[in-house]
């Protein structure tokens, strides 16, 4: 306290102080109150300080404290200064120092501060080192003050080693030395001469010698606390900051052009605000206040408001709640943050700033500017817009007076505004790039090594600005450790400079002070190692707005300079640079492009708020150059530059909304004719030899879509682009980069990149020859320095702050190498720097093409597109599609079959779908599916699962996902996970027919056409105008069904489609299927029908009249060739032709009138048409019970028509052969059989007469030359012969069949049914489809239920005369319309004839099976099925081991038992005393015999044999049983829990087992990532660090690095955890329709989900959950403090849900409960990282009368919230309703509750995981 009498005294020192500076005599004696210090001349006067002047009076908060300091150096007590960030204990210190004319020396802590910085230094001169004194030393010998700025930064157990000199004054030097106190040192020099202790090592330590630390209050703020015994060891003062009057009177001697209120409230909301200050809430430096102050002293223009914004970004450093806190006082004080337009102007040399006031006043603020020592050479392209001219005329009035810190987002343009300012005040600036590995000294000096070996110290690019007065931009302050920027404070605040070679810097003003003060000139003063700092030096800080993940804006870098934040742009000034820029781009693209850039970044969605940032200014440039150059893909630009492909699901979708809603499309009628081959174009000519051997040159199989990749890649470079090819592994990145640099004739450069990788590793390779350390250029530089392309291989494997190293290199052409050089762009060279050996010039065509895996789980990769991302073109590089793989493939396994290709093409695609959709997590890649056919192709005799096993064999422990690629396997026919068995083969019986019968004769007679009757000529079909039909993509569901039995069936189908169709029809369209159903009527075109899981699906609605009652039409196709269908409806008689690569639709016209089409219904002549099957591309239609038909064919100029009529009424017609029909006559009480052909363009007609009792009532019929077997009526079959005989087998008749006609399928119902289309040949195999109410009761086999089929495939075998039936399964799906199914076949399906090996059958509900049915064929297939399943040479690849039975001691075998606990937990094995040991008798454990259960006690188990197993007699077996059920039941009780709830947990659990499973994996992936070990330099012992092999040579010992867990630094804020709240239904509706779609139970799932999923995780997602009914909104289940512990817990929480479901009022509280979830979680969410609410509702909002927009209200309203709504059981569209209100990508609809588990999933995923 400062009573009466020392204010008195201070008063009276000031007089004195005042009174000796101003005689001009030195003053000999300093008093301040009662004490007085004898002033002594300096040895060393340039090492006192001069930078205040003796003229110049301390404030007088000051005085009490320089005081104090005299009177603890009269105690010669070392001192500690404590306080808040600042300049006010260095500046009281420097006042102290120059008060007292002392001596000192400066020594700034770091965390890199080591022994070597403090002691001595080994230095190596002409080949010999020896050691250098350092600051500390020299202090104790020369007597001067030593000053420590910055204690609390350095680590542990550093500065301990200078205890004893501060305790005893006593020191052991590493040269033998040792420092002795002066007075003992006086009292040995009485007895020995100086030259003895010289000789003895003796050096005495001055009385004056004095320590002056300075330090701040830990745990206030960041840093390590003080250690005891160094604490204990100082006297401690704390020096606050000046009070608010001092400061006052300070400011307005600074600002005396400021008005004085603005002023006094502009400090009173300093010291106001300061006063609230906490950890979460810094300070405001005073001493920034002072910087500001001298700014809007030049421009008093300035509001007050926005004097406070310059000294204290609180938008960057505050949170929501916080900023509010800054406002208040703003608007306590009414600051203004009033703002007027300033432009900075120049013209004729001078320079002013140019501010536009009211009533068009203007005011004129000249710039006084330092002369810069290099003019500007910048070149940058400047586009002026309002917001950016503001910021210039702000810089460089900031620029006048000094220093400052220039933030803003990534890509925001501070280095064009930097460079913009460099041109427009003309000077020139050089750029050091900072990152995190850099320390201080690096960041000052660097230690060389000479040629002769001699170590010499080099100037940094810092240190070398500082002395030559340039400006120096220090870019990535973010990056460096906060304590690296802090080294540079006396740098900053009173431009003073220590360097490591004991060097000193000081600003011009103090300089000259100086040598004013001691006589000297500049030449002495830098012979005395003292070096001016000219007024032209300014040092500029750039650095990347904060982020969640990374706050670097701490007090101390708060305590430096002023902030400048790039502001951000509007709309219009976006679209203007654009345009400039670009030269005039796509105006409405670019419009459309910044408002949904704009869009996003103000979303609430804080995913999407991310991926806005990868989508900065300079990226939006790039997509407007590339939108110039090749219009028309402006959706596909913004996607890659998004990199939407890899974004999490929830994420993505919202993005894709948001594409759309912004209508970004890839608008095709714009795009160009793409005839510019880019890649010729910028294809060089190689010079030198050394270039062409660099140019890959690598096997390529060339692919369409790599070919668009590559000419891609081309455009990007053409434009100037670095390239970031981005993908998962294996897709082909690198064979892409190789075989895009042999294509434009460019050499490269490689790196790969990997964890280990430093930032001198990526600039240097440094070399020890003959003992010189020298350093060769990395690829990186080589490639710089010639011109040549550097390909960065696995980017995303090195530490992100090495690759940030790169980003000033790709933005603005600078980069600091690890030896000391620069990398420069060539273009900004002076004459100068081409001398200038510490710069490189980089070659103009220099590009780095970057290779990396996509971020996200999996991979363990880092996240290089967040730090990178917009200095790239990217370039998502996907598997090839489906042909273009196809074709890769086939050239990597020539001989491998082409079934097989697209077997294995189809499981791979299928796998990788899974994967995007989160089922599997390993990305399947094109890179394991060429290895799998590589073996193939070399070892074709191998069985196909045991190949795929070479790659899947990885996920063999992983039970969830190797049951997923199994299931996937044996869905496509690859038995992978089978192992068969006896059983395995599953055949129909095959019975013998007997003995063909002679049935008669028969012959053949050609019968001429009558002159009414016969073929018209072909003419062209008239059509209507054709429309385009809609269609849409989506895929067939495929499973292979002989993965584990062999039989006749092979795959099935599903097509999608809802359960109101049903199929009419379907052919085979080249190697495609075309199906038709009604209801409505529908193409569906499987392409690729066979290989592919392809499907289109197109709407023939436009074409047909409406369905009714009256009208249900019966669809039947016909190929016409090429890629025509006909499409035929029967009922109306309508014909259409469909083209289906373009999906065009044309109406045949009919050539009938109306009047005529009336005539005959009325006569009764109104025929239905029909069309028949066919063989080849002639389509013919005929009337059913007339006699004309028509024949369409498709010729090369169109589609004709051939009118024909036959002498006789056609009852069917059907196809044989190609160009060949045979046409049934109807007559009376028979049929007679004609064969029709086309032949030479002319139409024959030949009878067959025969005499066979019956007649020939065929339905089919194969050729056989002038032979023929027919299908016909009751026989199975008939047999013509050349001789004219007629044989067959007779049907056995029958009443006895399988089931009874129904009442919608009788053959009365199906007597219209066209029954050619039953029967069909595959090659000597005839085939009939079957109603099982017409198929023979004694020949199927009685396993078989006639209720589970569809009907049976008639399969008889020719030439054996052997039948069989087989089951076609019932559908799983009812058929709803029966009667109308029953119009189009007999059985539940149509037999479809596919080629000589397969026939097809489609069930009415969309479902295609394929049979094999022909003995050779499956005779064939069997034997690939047993080389499949391993069942061939399996038992000769064998080797065994058998263990004999003296290995076993079975006297051990006693009563199974528990065992003893062993409370150590030492692994036991063998014994029978143990509980948890492994392989032994009795015990329970692992791996062994006889024990009652398995108890796992983690120890490797050693496992004893099945032979000893099965020894064990049976009563020892029961025994173990019961204790093991006994033990059970003891571990139920423990948790209450019985074995009903047991198994009612377990059938629960089983259901969300894999998801669960898998979010905690991931959450698990990410908490290891985080935790990754780190390389601590600075060490001992270790791996030796590339860095300090020049130490390593002089002899330091911490020259070692090692890996080591990852610490938080000391003070950084803690990590939050995320919070999440599960909101459920638990309504009585969520209870009554349970039965109906199991809503409740899914709801539980989604709880149980959540328990186990987060279970043990609750330090890093603290969640609970709560339900909402109608009794309340919130209903507590799961607290966050109470988080259930075991199964009976989570099914205890379970069984409340129930219970409340069931007992609730009636009600809805789901707005209520979503106000009441996030209103509770908003007043702690600063709290939290990240705060996720998951609403669970029934959608019964209408009944409540509930508005959505209510929801999306609440939804919306909290922007710190997350969230998300799911909504179930909706009894109509109700759901999809509300969906469609709520935000994108945060409501979700469950028609199918089995979706629950995967959206929890993906909801976890894409926020929780993050």
């Amino acid at each position: 306290m400062i009573t009466r009498v020392s204010l008195l005294r201070i008063r009276h020192a000031r007089t004195i102080l005042a009174n000796s500076a101003s005689t001009s005599s030195k003053p000999s004696t300093l008093t301040i109150g009662n004490v007085s210090v004898q002033l002594q001349d300096a040895k060393n006067p340039d090492f006192v300080p001069a930078y205040y002047g003796l003229s110049g009076q301390p404030p007088q908060d000051l005085l009490p404290h320089l005081k104090w300091l005299i009177q603890k150096d009269k105690l010669k007590q070392d001192v500690f200064l404590l306080g808040v960030p600042g300049k006010i204990r260095l500046e009281l210190v420097l006042r102290y120092l120059e008060a007292t004319n002392r001596e000192f020396e400066y020594l700034p802590i770091t965390r890199d501060t080591t022994e070597a910085d403090i002691k001595q230094r080994r230095e190596i001169r002409d080949g010999t080192a020896y050691y250098t004194d350092l600051c500390a030393v020299r202090a104790a010998l020369e007597g001067r003050v030593l000053v420590i700025d910055g204690v609390e930064r350095a680590e542990r157990n550093v500065l301990p080693i200078l205890n004893n000199l501060l305790e005893n004054r006593e020191m052991q030097l590493d040269d033998g030395r040792f420092l002795m106190k002066h007075d003992k040192y006086d009292e040995l020099k009485s007895k020995y001469d100086e030259a003895t202790l010289k000789k003895m090592g003796m050096e005495r330590v001055s009385e004056n010698f004095h320590v002056i630390a300075l330090g701040l209050p830990v745990p206030r703020f960041a840093g390590n606390s003080l250690d005891p015994p160094f604490r204990s060891r100082f006297q401690c003062r704390n020096i606050e900051e000046l009070s608010f009057n001092t400061f006052l009177k300070q400011a307005k001697l600074i600002a005396p052009n400021v008005n004085e209120s603005a002023l006094n409230d502009l400090i009173s909301v300093v010291y106001a605000y300061n006063s609230e200050a906490s950890t979460t809430k810094p300070r405001i430096a005073t001493s920034v206040v002072e910087n500001t102050l001298r700014i809007w002293n030049m421009n008093p223009v300035y509001s007050a408001g926005q004097i406070v914004d310059y000294t204290y970004p609180a938008k960057e450093v505050l949170s929501e709640s916080e900023k509010y806190l800054m406002d208040t006082f703003k608007t306590k004080f009414e600051l203004s943050n009033e703002e007027k337009t300033r432009r900075l102007k120049n013209k004729d040399g001078n320079t002013w700033v140019q501010i536009n006031e009211k009533k068009k006043n203007k005011k004129k603020v000249n710039l006084n500017l330092p002369t810069p020592p290099h003019p500007t050479t910048s070149t940058a392209t400047w586009v002026p817009t309002d917001h950016q001219e503001n910021l210039l005329a702000d810089l460089a009035l900031a620029f006048s007076k000094g220093d400052f810190i220039l933030i803003g987002p990534k890509g925001s343009g501070k280095s064009t505004v930097l460079g913009e300012l460099s041109k427009r005040l003309n000077f020139n600036y050089v750029t050091m790039v900072l990152h995190q590995d850099m320390n201080t000294r690096e960041l000052i000096q660097r230690r060389h090594m000479k040629e002769n070996g001699d170590t010499v110290w080099e100037d940094s690019i810092l240190v070398a600005a500082a002395r030559n007065g340039d400006v120096c931009v220090l870019d990535g302050v973010e990056m460096v450790h906060p304590s690296v920027i802090m080294s540079l404070a006396q740098l900053v605040y009173h431009r003073r400079f220590d360097l490591p070679n004991g060097n000193r810097l000081i600003g011009e003003k103090e300089f000259e002070t100086i040598m004013k003060r001691d006589g000297v000139d500049e030449t002495t003063m830098n012979e005395r190692g003292v070096f001016r700092i000219p007024d032209s030096f300014r040092l500029l800080f750039v650095g990347e707005s904060q982020s969640k993940d990374h706050k670097w804006i701490n007090e101390n870098a708060l305590s430096l300079l002023p902030f400048y934040t790039v502001p951000e742009l509007s709309l219009p000034e976006q679209a203007k640079i654009i345009s400039e820029i670009t030269h005039g781009s796509n105006t409405k693209a670019v419009d459309k492009l910044i408002k949904f850039v704009q869009k996003i970044k103000d979303s609430h969605d804080s995913g999407l708020k991310n991926t806005a940032t990868s989508l900065s200014l300079r990226r939006l440039i790039h997509i407007a150059k590339r939108d110039l150059m090749q219009p028309g893909h402006l959706r596909e630009l913004v996607e890659k530059a998004a990199l939407s492909k890899f974004l999490p699901q929830i994420t993505k979708e919202t993005f894709e909304y948001e594409l759309k809603a912004a209508d970004l499309i890839n608008d095709t009628s714009i795009r160009t004719k793409e005839d510019q081959k880019y890649l010729e174009m910028i294809r060089a000519a190689t010079e030198r030899a050394e270039d062409e051997a660099l140019i890959p040159n690598v096997l390529f199989h060339h692919n369409k879509q790599h070919d668009e990749v590559l000419e891609d890649m081309a455009r990007d470079m053409k434009l100037g682009s670095h390239l970031l090819l981005i993908g998962n592994q294996g897709v082909g990145k690198n064979k892409l980069t190789d075989r895009f640099l042999h294509l434009i004739n460019r050499p490269r450069q490689y790196m790969q990149l990997h964890r280990d990788t430093t930032v001198q590793t990526l600039t240097m390779q440094t070399v020890v020859e003959n003992g010189i350390i020298r350093h060769e250029d990395s690829a990186l530089v080589k490639a710089a320095r010639s011109g040549q392309i550097l390909v960065i291989d696995e980017a995303d494997k090195a530490p992100l702050h090495v690759i940030a190293i790169l980003k000033s290199l790709l933005d603005t052409g600078n980069l600091v190498l690890g030896d000391g050089r620069s990398l420069r762009p060539a273009a900004s060279f002076t004459e100068a720097d081409k001398k200038n050996e510490k710069l490189v010039p980089i070659h103009p065509n220099f590009r780095i093409i970057m290779l990396a895996n996509r971020p996200g789980f999996p991979f363990l990769g880092n996240n290089l597109f967040a730090v990178l991302g917009d200095l790239f073109a990217i370039h998502m590089i996907d598997h090839p599609g489906r042909q273009s793989e196809f074709e890769m493939i086939q050239k990597y396994g020539p001989t491998v079959s082409t079934s097989t290709l697209n077997q294995l093409l189809t499981i791979f695609n299928e796998l990788r779908d899974k994967t995007d959709q989160g089922i599997l997590q390993y990305p399947y890649s094109t890179r394991e599916l060429v290895n799998i056919v590589r073996h193939c192709n070399e070892f074709p005799n191998d069985p196909l699962p045991e190949v795929c096993r070479n790659v899947f064999d990885f996920d063999s422990y992983s039970e969830d996902t190797i049951a997923v690629i199994h299931e996937v396997f044996q869905k496509h026919g690859v038995p992978l996970g089978v192992t068969r068995k006896n059983d395995s083969v599953s055949l129909t019986d095959r019975i013998s027919l007997g003995e063909l019968k002679n049935l008669g004769k028969w012959s053949m007679r050609t019968v001429d056409f009558p002159k009414e009757y016969g073929f018209k000529p072909p003419a062209l079909i008239e059509i209507d105008p054709p429309v385009k039909l809609s269609h849409v993509e989506d895929k067939l569901d495929k499973q292979n069904l002989r993965s584990g039995v062999f039989s006749e069936s092979h795959c099935v189908w599903k097509i999608p489609m809802d359960t109101t169709q049903v199929i009419g029809d379907a052919i085979r369209v080249n190697d495609d299927l075309v199906v038709a159903s009604v209801n409505p009527p529908k193409l569906y075109h499987c392409k690729n029908f066979m290989d592919s899981d392809v499907m289109e699906e197109i709407n023939l609605q436009s074409f047909l009249p409406p369905v009714s009652t009256m009208y249900r039409p019966v669809i039947r196709l016909a190929y016409l060739g090429g890629d025509n269908v006909l499409v035929h409806e029967e009922e109306a008689n309508f014909t259409a032709v469909v083209s289906l690569p373009d999906q065009m639709g044309t109406v045949i016209q009919r050539n009938s009138s109306f009047t005529e089409t009336i005539g005959a219904m009325l006569t009764g002549s109104n025929y239905p048409w029909r069309l028949s099957n066919q063989k080849c591309n002639h389509a013919l239609v005929y009337e059913c019970g007339g006699n004309q038909m028509l024949v369409y064919t498709d010729e090369k100029h169109g589609v004709t028509v051939q009118h024909g009529s036959l002498p006789f009424k056609i009852k069917r017609v059907y196809a044989n052969a190609p160009q060949n029909w045979t046409v049934v006559s109807e007559i009376y009480q028979g049929n007679e059989s004609y064969i029709l052909k086309l032949e030479n363009g002319g139409w024959q007609l030949e009878k067959i007469d025969s005499d066979v009792e019956t007649g020939l009532n065929s339905i089919a019929t194969k050729l056989r030359g002038k032979e023929m077997t027919i299908v016909a009526d009751p026989y199975y079959f008939i047999n013509t012969r050349l001789d004219g005989d007629v044989f067959g087998i007779p049907r056995k008749p029958t009443e006895n069949y399988l089931t009874k006609p129904g009442y919608y399928r009788n053959m009365e119902k199906c007597a219209n049914v066209d029954v050619s289309r039953e029967a069909t040949f595959l090659g000597d195999t005839l085939v009939r489809a079957l109603p099982t109410f017409r198929t023979p009761k004694e020949y199927i086999d009685e396993k078989i239920d006639p209720y589970q089929t569809s009907g049976f495939l008639e399969s008889i075998d020719l030439a054996a005369s052997k039948i069989s039936y087989v089951p076609v399964p019932q559908s799983a799906n009812p058929v709803l319309y029966e009667s109308w199914g029953a119009k189009m076949a007999k059985a539940h399906f149509q037999l479809i004839p596919w080629d000589d090996e397969k026939v097809l059958t489609v069930d009415m509900t969309g479902f295609i099976r394929s049979f094999e049915l022909s003995w050779s064929t499956l005779g064939k297939s069997f034997d690939d099925w047993k080389r499949m399943t391993g069942g061939s040479d399996d038992h000769n690849l064998r080797m065994e081991f058998d263990r004999q039975s003296d290995d076993v001691d079975m006297e051990k075998l006693d009563e199974p038992k528990l065992g003893k606990f062993d409370p150590d937990n030492a692994p036991h094995h063998g014994g029978n005393q143990w509980m948890g040991g492994t392989g032994g008798y009795n015990t329970a454990g692992l791996g062994g015999i006889g024990g009652p259960f398995r108890l796992d006690a983690g120890h490797d188990v050693h496992q004893m044999p099945d032979f000893a197993k099965e020894q064990v007699p049976k009563h020892i077996l029961k025994k173990a049983r019961e204790i093991a059920k006994q033990e059970y039941a003891k571990k139920l009780r423990e948790i209450n829990m019985s074995e009903h709830d047991a198994d009612g947990y377990e059938k629960v659990w089983k259901r969300v087992q894999v998801p669960s499973k898998k979010l905690a994996a991931v959450i698990d992936q990410l908490e290891a990532k985080k935790k990754e070990r780190e390389w601590t330099k600075h060490q001992t012992s270790g791996d030796l660090d590339d860095g300090k092999l020049i130490e390593g040579v002089t002899g330091e010992q911490n020259i070692y690095r090692r890996r080591v867990d990852k610490v938080p630094d000391p003070g950084a804020p803690q990590t939050k955890p995320k919070r999440l709240r599960l909101c459920l239904d638990v309504s009585g509706s969520m209870y009554r329709f349970n039965g109906y779609d199991q809503r409740l139970t899914k709801t539980m799932e989604a709880a149980l989900m959540t328990m186990t999923a987060l279970d043990g995780k609750t330090d890093k997602v603290q969640y609970d959950i709560v339900g909402h009914s109608g009794d309340s909104p919130s209903v507590s289940f799961v607290k966050t403090d109470q988080h259930p512990k075991n199964n009976k817990d989570r099914l205890d929480v379970l069984k409340r849900m129930i219970a409340h479901t069931q007992y609730c009022s009636s009600g809805d509280n789901t707005v209520e409960s979503l106000e009441w979830a996030g209103c509770e979680l908003n007043v702690k969410k600063d709290d939290f990282d990240e705060t996720v609410v998951i609403l669970v509702s029934d959608a019964n909002l209408h009944r409540y009368n509930i508005q959505p927009r209510k929801i999306k209200d609440v939804m919306t309203k909290r922007p710190g919230i997350n969230s998300f709504v799911i909504l179930i059981g909706s009894l109509s569209n109700e759901a999809d309703e509300i969906q469609s209100q709520l935000p994108a990508g945060k409501a979700f609809v469950l028609k199918d509750t089995s979706e629950l588990p995967k959206i929890m999933e993906t909801i976890f995923s894409s926020t929780i995981a993050q």
